[in-house]
């Protein structure tokens, strides 16, 4: 009885627009008064929101953060994309390939998808438009391949499914690489399809770099490449934990802007408030999930799931794909950090109980959060690249629409080859 009341009251509370933290903490709040009552709830707001803030493990998160606003004021991923549009310009969709790895690069230094999202399209959609590209491609390229951050590490989204199932946080960020890199690639067979289909969405550029001006492009790179080896090098080696990498990362992407003279003080304090005020959204929502889970703690709501779906006959990937189907329809809906805290405390359990590896799990239940992001009515991707270039929103959805199609099946490569996500992490243990 309690449990369906609150679950009703979730869903009501988001339905009215209640920000997710909160919708979380009164809900959780409100079962514990129908379950334990007012001592339990004393109890639970006296403990848990000072311990789940004030844990060591979740200062990467922060750091990743702080990382990524400080190469996002440095403007050194503007020099990621004009390197890959000098190298690439001569293509048909030659820049919306640009695109595509200027998203990767900005991922390997993010962990934000919307961030990525948001730095790439001021810089990207501009000027594929200008270059004859439809608003359709350009908005749509940019859109999808934003979501590499959530996959290619360091990853905010794989690291809260870390904190969240008590996995390796560094086995999770190595075991995004494969697969953010085989999902670049297929976003990039998409576009060479897509301007197959139709050339006059991609036209060949007429301007064309000589080789002296592409290797020069590649000279203020070296910054970049110094931070995602240090980063995701130290933590696959063994020499650094995630947060000592995260940490370094975030002193890395400070000094190395600062000797090139590519970051003022008005630069540092724009980061360090941008990062106090992402920290404060994440970390305010995951209290309010830890809220909320001890609730469904208390419910014995995991344990019941369980020998529900225990006592089914139904096979294993059969109850697989329809947890991974209410995740995408809660992606419709719900933002990726948001689906991680309501859904993992009850499906993790299961997929153990089905004897899935959670390694490949994570990296695919961040695979189906990627769709949510980009499909509509919330695909909070699309909502930013509009607001970001002014592109009305049903065009950015439009060229989304072609592109989700290659986002499927990169989907189905992760679930019919597990070895693509859990080989480096097992590498990682020799």
């Amino acid at each position: 009885m309690a449990l369906g009341f609150t679950l009703i009251l979730l869903l009501f509370l988001l339905f009215i627009g209640t920000p997710v933290a909160f919708s979380l903490g009164i809900s959780g709040i409100v079962g514990m008064m129908l379950t334990s009552g007012f001592d339990g709830v004393y109890s639970l707001l006296y403990t848990v929101p000072y311990r789940t803030a004030a844990n060591y493990t979740m200062s990467v998160i922060p750091m990743f953060v702080l990382m990524a606003q400080f190469i996002s004021v440095s403007g050194l991923v503007k020099d990621v994309f004009t390197a890959a549009r000098r190298w690439l310009e001569r293509m048909p969709g030659g820049m919306a390939i640009a695109a595509i790895l200027s998203s990767a690069g900005v991922a390997a230094m993010s962990g934000s998808s919307t961030a990525s999202a948001a730095t790439t399209a001021s810089i990207a959609i501009p000027e594929m438009i200008n270059n004859g590209y439809s608003t359709q491609v350009a908005a749509g390229v940019v859109t999808v391949a934003g979501t590499l951050a959530i996959m290619i590490p360091p990853s905010v989204g794989l690291v809260l499914y870390a904190i969240i199932t008590e996995n390796s946080i560094g086995q999770m960020l190595i075991a995004g690489i494969i697969p953010g890199i085989m999902t670049a690639l297929v976003y990039i067979v998409g576009v060479v399809i897509w301007q197959k289909v139709s050339p006059g969405a991609m036209p060949r550029t007429t301007r064309l770099y000589s080789w002296s001006q592409r290797m020069q492009s590649l000279r203020p790179l070296w910054a970049f490449i110094i931070l995602a080896l240090s980063v995701v090098g130290s933590i696959y080696m063994g020499w650094a934990t995630p947060t000592e990498a995260a940490s370094v990362g975030a002193l890395g992407s400070l000094v190395l802007p600062l000797l090139q003279k590519r970051i003022g003080f008005r630069d540092i304090i724009t980061a360090l408030i941008r990062t106090l005020e992402i920290t404060t959204m994440i970390f305010t929502i995951i209290i309010g999930a830890m809220i909320f889970g001890y609730f469904l703690t208390i419910t014995r709501a995991p344990s019941q799931i369980i020998s529900v779906i225990g006592s089914m006959n139904a096979p294993a990937w059969m109850i697989l794909g329809l947890l991974l189907i209410v995740i995408i329809i809660l992606g419709l809906f719900l933002d990726q950090i948001a689906i991680a805290l309501i859904t993992l405390p009850l499906i993790y359990p299961v997929i153990m109980d089905l004897g899935y590896n959670p390694i490949w799990f994570g990296i695919v239940a961040v695979k189906v959060s990627e769709i949510g992001l980009i499909t509509p009515p919330v695909g909070m991707n699309a909502y930013v690249v509009s607001a970001s270039t002014g592109i009305p929103l049903d065009q950015v959805f439009r060229g989304v629409s072609i592109m989700l199609l290659f986002e499927l099946i990169t989907l189905v490569i992760l679930l019919s080859f597990p070895a693509l996500c859990t080989w480096l992490p097992l590498m990682m243990q020799q």
